[in-house]
Formats: C-alpha cells, sequence, structure tokens
C-alpha cells in the first residue's frame, strides 16, 4: 500500500474511526477510513486467526463461522457452521459444519492457493482424529487429508500439522474438545511434533521432534527437565522454504500452559534441518509474521536489554540483531501481521480501564515511520479481552491480497454479538 494512495483514499472516505473518544487510549495519529460491520446477530460470526487471507482470489467472497453461542468453550461434538458470504450483499451461506473448531482459531479456515476462487481447507474431527477437510464450494467435492492444517504454503503443495491432543490438554484456548493426547505422561515425545504434509497426497513426515526441542534446550542449560512441551502456531516464509513456530512449556511448578507459559521461536528447513532458536527460550515471544524469506516481526520481553513487557521487533532469521519498532508506540502485545507490500503492519492492542475494556487497531509503515489508529471498540465484557481467556475476542488482523482491506473479528458495538468487520483503507 502506498503512503499517497493510502491517504488519498482515507481522506475521501464517508465513515469516520469508531469512537474516536477513545482514540486518547492509545496515544495515536487519528484518520478517516470506512469501517463495516459485515455479518449481523443473533447468531455470532467469526474467522479465527491472523495472518490468514479469508477473501477468496477476486474477493466475491469472504470465509467465516457461524455459532449459536460465545459464552463457553465448545463441548464434544458441538459444531460450527462453515460460510461463505457474499461481499456485494453480505449474506453468509452456509456450506459446511466442522466439530473442530475453538474462538481464537476458528477451523484454520484457507483458500486453497491452487484454487483460490473455488477450493478451502478447514479442519475437522473423525473418529477422535483431527483432519483436513478439502471443499470445492461450486460443485460441493470434498476430500480428506489425514492431519490438520495449521501452516498452509503460499504456493498451496504443503501443510504444517500440529497434534491437537497435545494442545487441548497443554493450551486449550486453541485446542479441540474431545481430542485424546496420546502421550500424557510423556514431557518430550519423540514421535510427536511438526509435521510436513503433502496436500495432493496426504503423505506426511515428522520434521521437528518435541524431543528434539527438549533435547536442544536442556543441552544449552535450561532448566525445566520433566516439564512437558508443546509446540504452537506454524507459519511458513513467503517462499516456502523455511518456516517458525513456537515451543512452549507451562510456566515452572504449574501442570499446563493454560495461564502462564515460557515460550521460544525456532525457525528451520521445511524438511526440519537447520534449526535454529530464533528468540531465546524464556523471552516470552507471542506474535509473529513473515516480512519475507528472512524477516520476521514479533511481540516479546527482549530479556537482554532487561525488557519486561512485550514490544514490537524486527529481526533477521540467522541473526539475534532485535530492532525495536515504533518509537514508542508499539511498546505493547499485539497480533502483528505484514500488508502485501512488506511496508505496512497492522497490529491490535487492548486496554482495560475504569470506564471499559477497550481494543484498537493500528497500522504502521516500517519504512515513513507512520502510525494511525484505524478504531477503536468497546469490548463490551472482561472475558472478550482478557489473557489468559478461552473466550476472548481478538481483532486478529488480516489483509487483504491487495493490501487496501483488512478484516477483523470484533464484538458488535450494536448488540454485543461476535462479528466479522472490515476496514476499508
Amino acid at each position: 500500500m502506498k503512503r499517497r494512495k493510502f491517504l488519498e483514499k482515507t481522506a475521501k472516505s464517508s465513515i469516520a474511526i469508531l469512537c474516536v473518544n477513545n482514540l486518547r487510549l492509545f496515544n495515536s495519529n487519528k484518520i478517516t477510513t470506512k469501517i463495516q460491520q459485515i455479518t449481523c446477530g443473533p447468531l455470532h460470526h467469526f474467522f479465527g486467526y491472523y495472518g490468514i487471507s479469508p477473501w477468496n482470489l477476486s474477493e466475491t467472497f469472504l470465509l467465516g463461522l457461524e455459532v449459536g453461542r460465545q459464552d463457553l468453550m465448545p463441548v464434544e461434538g458441538e459444531k460450527a457452521s462453515i460460510g461463505i458470504i457474499d461481499t456485494q450483499t453480505n449474506e453468509f451461506k452456509k456450506i459446511a459444519e466442522t466439530s473442530a473448531w475453538n474462538y481464537q482459531q476458528g477451523a484454520m479456515l484457507h483458500w486453497n492457493p491452487l484454487h483460490p476462487d473455488t477450493e478451502i481447507y478447514f479442519n475437522d474431527k473423525i473418529d477422535n482424529q483431527i483432519v483436513t477437510r478439502k471443499l470445492n464450494i461450486n460443485t460441493g467435492k470434498e476430500s480428506i487429508m489425514p492431519r490438520p492444517v495449521n501452516g498452509l504454503s503460499n504456493n498451496g503443495k504443503y501443510a504444517l500439522s500440529l497434534d491437537y491432543g497435545r494442545l487441548g490438554r497443554l493450551r486449550k484456548v486453541v485446542g479441540y474438545s474431545g481430542v485424546e493426547d496420546t502421550s500424557p505422561n510423556d514431557p518430550a515425545p519423540k514421535d510427536g511434533g511438526i509435521w510436513l504434509m503433502d496436500m495432493q497426497t496426504g503423505n506426511s513426515k515428522l520434521v521437528v521432534s518435541y524431543y528434539q526441542v527438549y533435547k536442544y534446550l536442556l543441552d544449552r542449560g535450561v532448566d525445566f527437565e520433566g516439564v512437558h512441551i508443546w509446540f504452537n502456531h506454524v507459519v511458513f516464509n513467503k517462499s516456502d522454504n523455511r518456516f517458525f513456530f513456537l515451543a512452549r512449556t507451562p510456566y515452572p511448578g504449574e501442570e499446563h500452559g493454560h495461564d502462564r507459559r515460557e515460550t521460544g521461536m525456532f525457525t528451520a528447513n521445511i524438511d526440519g534441518s537447520e534449526l535454529f532458536e530464533a528468540i531465546p527460550y524464556g523471552y516470552d515471544v507471542s506474535h509473529f509474521d513473515w516480512q519475507d524469506d528472512k524477516n520476521i516481526i514479533a511481540t516479546f520481553k527482549n530479556k537482554a536489554i532487561g525488557a519486561e513487557n512485550r514490544s514490537h521487533y524486527m529481526f533477521t532469521d540467522g541473526e539475534h540483531n532485535f530492532k525495536l519498532l515504533g518509537e514508542g508506540r508499539l511498546n505493547f502485545d499485539g497480533h502483528c501481521v505484514f500488508a502485501p507490500d512488506g511496508t505496512w503492519i497492522a497490529t491490535d492492542q487492548k486496554k482495560t480501564v475504569e470506564d471499559g475494556y477497550f481494543q484498537s487497531l493500528h497500522i504502521y509503515n516500517i519504512n515513513t515511520k507512520e502510525f494511525f489508529t484505524l478504531l477503536t471498540h468497546n469490548m463490551k465484557k472482561r472475558i472478550f479481552i482478557n489473557d489468559p481467556g478461552d473466550l476472548r475476542c481478538d481483532f486478529h488482523p488480516r489483509w487483504n491480497k491487495t493490501g487496501d482491506k483488512i478484516c477483523i473479528d470484533s464484538i458488535s458495538q450494536k448488540d454485543g454479538t461476535r462479528q466479522i468487520y472490515i476496514a476499508y483503507l
């Protein structure tokens, strides 16, 4: 998104920032842009995770989930409807169902890059196993892959898969209900971890094991022997030759990581080789994105300089050249994601004050240092903003392919339901 084009578009827009009075909470510049709630109650609608575009290639449809409540985590067998939202009429059309979903990540919905207008992937549960379903939205033709999709390569050839039994036990907010952990007493199984799955054949191989990372950390002196480790959040770089992931353990003395946890980020080639501890374990890394094949943005506590709070940093894969971003305006934890041009980022920020629970959507240009707040919402209830919080509604920003729209999940300012919004830039 070019600076001049962005400023011209926002100046011509007819709908102003929502909740302008609350912008003082976030210390930002103000711009005018169009904000639209595209789904409505009484049912709840959301996409799920950030950094995954919900639009098909032609932007005729946007993917989303529909559920009947948002007050409890899904129970075993409870289904969510998967639908396509017409971008002209905002009509939600149900096309499938899934029993593998949560409020944080949805069902890991993706458009298939090989058929980006007509085919989708999503996770589902069959006989206590989490699988990937591929569905043609026009014909209804369907096929099943034997493992879940967690990260999908940009070329559509591969997926990275995680263990939802372990996630459900150790990190409930991103787990699926009713999935058994096959190694509940093993702190670091050798036969589990990150799997690389061929999206044409369904064949898969283990590329990074729990034990491999566990032993690496023990060997470098981390004192956590016997503590259970799990992996979260796998993302390919732009050329699909490397990926990053988070290695996590419960906080010392605790049984699981639902509340507090220790975290490090690792990168590796897609076959698992050249494993690198990109952000040291213990730096409390939280959110992230690839700018290109080498450079990464992430939020973490830079313990090397004594930082006690998470901030946004840029660094290069293979180096620890952490560079603080934002000139003081990005010193918080947010779901940071690059626009397609690699210069603008979108991120979200939460604040609790005496008169409510607020969440804001910001954009920042890493070259020009421009910083804008697009909207601020009152999230209505503490459960929708707290971390830890299995029911929280993070904005989870997601750009379209041309970098002039951002999709978020939020709490409707009209009726308190969970709905999908778009910011038009």
